[in-house]
């Protein structure tokens, strides 16, 4: 009777013990776990949106960089600490490869910016206005 006690008492703490778990590789190669990677993303993103405020706001690549960066700083603060339920909500990886992406995306604002890349598309936009014009000016 005391050995089934024993094994009725313990069952309790083994679950509590699985639950727990962390994992010990992300499975990809060269692509260590991250220590604490819900912080890292969070600030990741932030620095994202820091160098945004250099490109015009009404660029089209901020836009959608800034959209990308607050949804996943959301998702991260919302999730209580839950790395699978930021995972699943961002639907892009691993949380340790979102950290990943936000470091990229902050190396292609950087580009962006060095490269004063919204002024070609600006141009760009023109030509296409006026071409438009030159079109429909000539069906009359």
């Amino acid at each position: 009777m005391n050995s089934l006690r024993i094994i009725t008492r313990s069952i309790p703490l083994a679950r509590r013990s699985l639950s727990t778990v962390t994992k010990t590789t992300t499975g990809l190669v060269g692509l260590p776990v991250h220590p604490d990677p819900i912080p890292a993303l969070i600030a990741a993103n932030k620095a994202v949106l820091t160098r945004l405020t250099e490109i015009p706001a009404d660029a089209g690549y901020r836009i959608n960089a800034e959209k990308v960066a607050n949804f996943r700083i959301a998702k991260a603060e919302e999730s209580g600490g839950d790395i699978e339920s930021v995972e699943k909500a961002v639907a892009c990886g691993q949380i340790e490869e979102l950290i990943v992406q936000a470091e990229d995306e902050m190396e292609v604002v950087e580009m962006y910016i060095r490269e004063r890349l919204w002024e070609d598309m600006r141009r760009t936009e023109t030509v296409k206005v006026v071409e438009e014009k030159t079109v429909q000016e000539g069906d009359k």
